[in-house]
């Protein structure tokens, strides 16, 4: 039987392990992303990605799986800070109708940044064509943005289908112009805000 000392220990030891993990993990998620960057609309090569990471095959594979997994990981690191950076957003103001424009606001601007519009046609090109991003999987991944909605939507009598609605909209409308390789006008974006606050019964955007 270990003792209490020695089960603290062994804690010790297999956390020092974790982080030491999840540095390397984000090591290789940074280098991922940047060869993305430089790379698109062409993706990396596992070879590619390897040898600027300094890592073997064996590594990486033993690390995400395959490739589409860490594609998915880029992919949903990505999704987290735009959350965030929405999140910081909406927080600067504090009336809901307000946040919500706010939210839409942010959602859309990431279509109107050229290089990184590219970079996520690229990284949603590749899962696409492998089959890694389908359907209700698209929903989960972009879930930690979607669920901003929620709180400012029930504060003006909304529910969580209405905040669905709300956010298949416009991600619906993020993607259209990732696609077509297009930028939303700062009047389109004001008509959605309106859109939407008309729908929730808030009166029109300011």
């Amino acid at each position: 039987m270990s003792g209490e000392r020695a089960a603290r220990a062994t804690e010790r030891r297999l956390e020092s392990q974790r982080r030491t993990a999840a540095e390397e993990v984000d090591r290789i998620l940074a280098i991922t992303l940047g060869l993305i960057e430089r790379s698109a609309p062409a993706m990396p090569s596992v070879s590619e990605i390897v040898a600027a990471a300094g890592i073997s095959n064996q590594t990486l594979y033993r690390t995400f799986g395959n490739k589409d997994e860490l594609i998915l990981a880029v992919l949903e690191r990505g999704v987290l800070r735009v959350a965030d950076t929405t999140r910081g957003r909406m927080a600067e103001v504090d009336d809901p109708s307000e946040q919500i424009l706010a939210w839409v606001r942010a959602v859309l601007r990431q279509v109107s940044v050229v290089d990184a519009a590219e970079t996520s046609r690229s990284v949603l090109g590749y899962l696409h064509q492998t089959g890694a991003v389908e359907g209700a999987n698209q929903a989960e991944l972009l879930a930690p943005i979607s669920a901003l909605l929620l709180e400012p939507v029930a504060a003006l009598g909304g529910d969580a289908v209405d905040a669905a609605c709300i956010s298949d909209l416009v991600l619906g409308a993020m993607r259209r112009h990732l696609w077509t390789k297009t930028v939303p006008t700062r009047a389109e974006v004001d008509h959605v805000g309106a859109f939407v606050l008309r729908g929730l019964g808030a009166g029109s955007a300011r």
